[in-house]
């Protein structure tokens, strides 16, 4: 009996194919993904793709990119395996830009393929490319070794900390989409050339598209209000002179009350530490300058983040969660979205930012 159970199990091995592992000789990598408007079909699909390249010391590796149009992604992907003679991997892909226009008009098509694909991650990047998709793929700046790698290390934080870049991941856009009381967000990335591209702005989204776009010192203040310690300079001027602060530290919190009048009112309360980073005069820099300097960088930094809030406000959006904090105070399961829209149209905001400029720099 155990000669035969043998006999059988050989036979059956024999008969097996084995799995589908292909040699790294055997892929393509793709890094970075770009969807735009297609002009005949809906979609153009661009995919950045790595050749792996036999020695690791190598300075310059070798970069492709490949499109392919057609009325669904999927498609365009399979399409695009007849343009290559390797198989086309995805478990390096890092990044998907969403060309303005498309943005302009629909991203949860895009977005529902990519979390549904089992070869992409849910931690890679998302971004809006300008003018389209394709152009920020073909960007390569000259400090570039690795394909696409300069706009990874832009996008995840772990090269550059730019006050003006906000990382959002494929989980959390879907998270913000369906989440009701808070709207998605997505960076920027303009191609200014062909070996240089600015990440320094924001789109706010509904639901599925781009409302508002927001100006680089916005975007400042928007990191601001989502992020702590961020780390940047805000002005600060007294009298004839102006001043520059750095933040050490930085935080930001708010609280939702009702207002005398009835109306809901948002209370944000900034706290800053930072030290004088540049002085537009000579003038020697005292304990009571130090006081009027943080006096001035607070006063300037309500104002700022005030119209910042009621610029977002007459949009109707929520990218900060003040819904979603809304209904978590609240125990009307059933009805407290309804109430949050509501009572959208009559919120107040009210800023209190304590800047503390401890010092004057290095400077005595």
């Amino acid at each position: 009996m155990r000669r035969l159970l043998l006999y059988i199990g050989i036979v059956l091995l024999c008969l097996t194919t084995g799995c589908e592992y292909k040699d790294i000789d055997r892929r393509i990598f793709v890094v970075a993904i770009g969807i735009d408007p297609g002009e005949k079909e809906d979609f153009k699909v661009s995919l950045k793709l790595a050749i792996p390249q036999g020695e690791v010391t190598k300075i310059d590796e070798k970069m492709l990119i490949i499109t392919e149009e057609s009325d669904s992604i999927s498609e365009a992907l399979r399409l695009m395996k007849s343009k290559v003679e390797k198989e086309l991997d995805y478990v390096h892909c890092k990044s998907i830009i969403i060309g303005e226009e498309m943005a302009s008009r629909n991203i949860r098509h895009i977005l529902d393929w990519a979390v549904r694909r089992r070869d992409i991650q849910l931690i890679l990047n998302f971004a809006i490319g300008r003018p389209a998709a394709l152009d920020v793929l073909k960007v390569k700046p000259p400090s570039e070794r690795i394909p696409s790698n300069s706009l990874i290390m832009a996008m995840s934080g772990q090269g550059t900390e730019s006050p003006f870049i906000a990382s959002v991941y494929s989980y959390q856009l879907m998270r913000d989409i369906y989440e009701q009381g808070k709207d998605p967000i997505l960076p920027v990335i303009e191609a200014e050339s062909e070996t240089q591209f600015l990440i320094d702005k924001i789109a706010l989204f509904d639901k599925q598209k781009v409302q508002l776009v927001l100006n680089p010192e916005e975007t400042r203040l928007f990191n601001l209000l989502t992020r702590s310690d961020l780390r940047t300079n805000f002005p600060a001027r007294v009298e004839d002179s102006d001043f520059q602060y750095y933040t050490e530290s930085s935080a930001s919190s708010y609280k939702i009350t009702t207002s005398s009048s009835g109306a809901p009112l948002i209370r944000y309360k900034i706290k800053i530490k930072g030290i004088v980073e540049e002085n537009s005069t000579q003038e020697l820099i005292t304990h009571n300058l130090l006081g009027e300097i943080s006096e001035a960088g607070g006063k300037e930094l309500e104002q700022s983040v005030k119209a910042l809030l009621e610029k977002i406000k007459e949009k109707r959006l929520d990218p900060f969660g003040w819904g979603l904090r809304y209904g978590a105070k609240h125990w009307n399961n059933e009805t407290e979205a309804e109430d949050w829209e509501a009572l959208y149209p009559d919120l107040k905001f009210e800023i209190m930012a304590v800047v503390r400029v401890k010092y004057s720099g290095l400077i005595k």
